[in-house]
């Protein structure tokens, strides 16, 4: 039997505009800060208010934007005219950002200029509801442009983009700071139009979404859900829902883990283990690392299965973080082999709960449930912050806490995905494909 072939070509390309989403929000949130408080003299509680708005912004917009995809049907295709506009209008905001802090600096080092604040608001507000504009439809991209089977490899490309984007920030982005905030924002611009411009230049949406229905139909693996054409949303079964919810309920329990612990990393680090705030080497080891595993990851979930590799994944995290209780001041050295596990963890999570919640979706719907997926996700980085906090702060815990809280849900996120029933590639695909490919 031949194995199915994945176009990687393909799913660079169409991972392209979740590389300049990934730039731009690695840059708002490491720069915005600095900002506001260094430029501005905004307050620590008022910068937290202000940064948190892009949260309710993609809370409320990002399903609305997924949904609106669905339903879009032009010459340049479903996703590709909201991930332009949301680009050019990132991009404009972030123009907007810069000159309102160019305005501030001109104005005053001591006091803030009324006109430059809020001209800088407004840029912010620009950039993050454009940048809401095309997460979920260009996420729905890759399911669009890919069979069923084939989607956790694709998924993977797109995080290994993603990845890279956050990688190329740290190492050139945050670089440049020395040289100024306005030759930083630069970069960003050029490296999000740079990835834009290749991804319209060489990527025509109704042109492989209807090469993708054509394999479709060779392979004979047709059926309700991959009809695009089809008006009728999806309705699911009840075991369906309920899958669906535990699917969403592993994506909330394992970001809450995750993302308290990159909150606080910081912190863990340097009052908790007593080393220095530039002692970036573990924390950069573990996003390559992350990147390393990504493609093992996905080619394991095409062995054993998106739900098994998703628990496994989860399982391994959880020893992670527990095994990151145990790095103290005196073996602080051990964080590395920590930081390996989680790398071989996570991905093989992150990789396979977007198709599984796809899976269940008519092709159709597919920007509408990858809305599902991102209220999740931002669920989770809204909430997660302030309760670990509690534990940290409030309870008295202290930073070493915080890596029994991811522990914990870590453990929490792996009993959520045994109780998921769908969102496998079905056996019945499989089947035809390996009958498909038999009479090749």
């Amino acid at each position: 039997m031949k194995k199915l072939k994945m176009n990687w070509g393909r799913a660079a390309l169409v991972s392209l505009p979740f590389f300049a989403i990934t730039i731009f929000w690695q840059a708002y949130d490491y720069i915005v800060p600095l900002i506001l408080t260094r430029h501005f003299h905004i307050s620590t509680m008022g910068y937290s208010a202000i940064m948190s708005i892009d949260n309710v912004v993609a809370l409320i917009f990002l399903p609305l934007f997924g949904a609106l995809s669905d339903k879009m049907n032009g010459k340049m295709g479903r996703r590709t005219p909201l991930i332009l506009w949301g680009t050019i209008g990132g991009i404009f905001g972030l123009v907007a950002m810069n000159l309102a802090d160019g305005l501030q600096l001109t104005y005053s080092l001591d006091v803030m200029s009324t006109g430059a604040f809020i001209m800088f608001l407004l840029g912010l507000l620009v950039a993050v509801f454009s940048m809401s504009l095309f997460r979920a439809p260009a996420t729905a991209l890759t399911a669009d442009c890919f069979i069923r089977p084939l989607r956790t490899k694709a998924n993977a490309m797109l995080n290994l983009l993603g990845g890279l984007a956050g990688v190329t920030f740290a190492l050139l982005g945050k670089a440049l700071l020395t040289r100024g905030l306005t030759i930083t924002i630069t970069f960003v611009i050029v490296a999000m139009a740079i990835a834009t411009v290749i991804f319209l230049a060489l990527f025509r949406e109704n042109k492989t979404v209807a090469s993708v229905q054509k394999e479709i139909a060779d392979l004979g693996i047709g059926d309700k859900k991959t009809v695009t054409g089809d008006n009728e949303v999806t309705k699911l079964s009840k075991p369906e829902f309920k899958s669906l919810f535990a699917i969403l309920g592993v994506v909330v329990l394992m970001y809450m883990g995750y993302n308290a612990f990159s909150t606080h990393y910081s912190n863990y680090l340097t009052q908790y283990l007593g080393q220095e705030a530039s002692w970036t080497t573990p924390l950069l080891l573990r996003i390559l690392l992350v990147l390393f595993f990504t493609f093992p990851a996905a080619a394991i979930a095409s062995k054993i299965g998106r739900k098994k590799s998703a628990l496994i994944g989860l399982v391994i995290l959880t020893i992670a973080f527990l095994g990151l209780s145990t790095v103290n001041a005196t073996n602080v050295s051990t964080i590395y082999i920590w930081f390996i596990v989680f790398s071989m963890g996570f991905p093989m999570t992150a990789v396979n709960v977007g198709p599984m919640v796809l899976e269940l979706a008519k092709d159709r719907d597919s920007g509408r449930f990858m809305g599902y997926y991102y209220i999740a996700a931002t669920l989770a980085q809204i909430v997660t912050p302030t309760l670990a906090s509690v534990f940290i702060e409030t309870l008295g815990f202290g930073y070493g806490s915080v890596t029994y809280y991811a522990a914990v849900f870590s453990a929490l996120g792996a009993v959520c995905a045994l109780t998921i029933k769908h969102g496998d590639v079905k056996p019945v695909l499989e089947e035809a494909l390996a009958q498909a490919s038999e009479e090749d």
